[in-house]
């Protein structure tokens, strides 16, 4: 099954495995020149991968629909979490690309963008990568080999292949999208929610893209500080709460309505017991024996 599955992904992402490869072999090459034909059959392609990752789903669920409840648990969290965690990996991942970068550890090359004659159709094509990939990298395998192998092994079968597909940039390239292809499993596995990890690649990650239609001489630079706020705001929100639950080992988690709050354990019982927040107590007097 996993030999098929792998096999289904070479047959779909052929045409860029190839160029991926290619440019990992030749990093120096000059930038590609794509004619409209060339891009409208870029499309194409990408429509028959969105075709392709929604019946295999759709095929897998329906064989699998009896069996998933018992080995998949059920949705936890909001999207919001979702988003933001996923955000935080990919934050992550390109923060330590960029130290073994810079130690000269690992080769990141950025890919010059491609020479094209529409703008608009290449805004397109990178907006909808999210749609080309997570089906198929992600909701695909889980569905398939989830209750069969373990989450880690989904996570690190999956993060391999879109790994492979983004050797482009290197080897650099294939250990960033390793990190964060493998945290995308583990969001779809723990939050269930696809669209999330869909809207993200395209609108986050490739954000950079809208430059090719944006008329200002600054804007590559304002859609990267974008890019960089979004996903080290995201991974400085997944840090905190840890590393306060590090150096403040005493505090505990208290619910109270529909809120979870950090606090220590003298606050907590004050929480826990809301009249001792009167504050007339302090000026009674002590009862007086009879």
């Amino acid at each position: 099954m996993v030999l098929g599955l792998v096999a289904g992904w070479v047959v779909v992402y052929s045409v860029s495995l190839m160029g991926a490869l290619w440019r990992f072999r030749e990093p120096d090459a000059p930038a590609p020149t794509l004619s409209i034909g060339d891009q409208w059959a870029d499309l194409a392609v990408g429509a028959a991968q969105v075709v392709v990752g929604a019946v295999a789903i759709a095929l897998v669920y329906f064989a699998r629909r009896r069996k998933l409840p018992a080995v998949w648990p059920a949705r936890s969290g909001t999207a919001r979490k979702a988003a933001l965690t996923w955000c935080a990996a990919i934050g992550a991942a390109s923060a330590s690309l960029l130290v073994l970068s810079r130690l000269d550890i690992v080769r990141f090359s950025f890919s010059v963008p491609a020479s094209v004659e529409s703008d608009w159709l290449a805004v397109v094509s990178a907006l909808a990568v999210g749609l080309r990939e997570e089906p198929i990298l992600v909701a695909l395998p889980v569905l398939l080999l989830v209750g069969r192998l373990p989450i880690w092994a989904i996570m690190a079968l999956s993060a391999t292949m879109r790994g492979l597909l983004y050797m482009y940039f290197g080897g650099g390239g294939f250990l960033w999208a390793l990190c964060w292809g493998a945290a995308a499993v583990w969001v779809f596995y723990r939050y269930r929610r696809l669209w999330v990890l869909i809207a993200i690649h395209g609108l986050v990650m490739n954000i950079q893209v809208l430059d090719r239609v944006i008329p200002s001489e600054n804007a590559a630079t304002v859609l990267q500080g974008i890019n960089i706020l979004i996903l080290f705001a995201a991974l400085l929100w997944w840090l905190a709460p840890r590393a306060l639950e590090a150096f403040l080992p005493n505090t505990v988690a208290v619910r109270y309505g529909d809120a979870t709050v950090e606090t220590t354990p003298m606050v907590a019982e004050v929480v826990l017991n809301p009249e001792k927040l009167d504050p007339d107590e302090s000026r009674r007097e002590p009862p007086v024996k009879p």
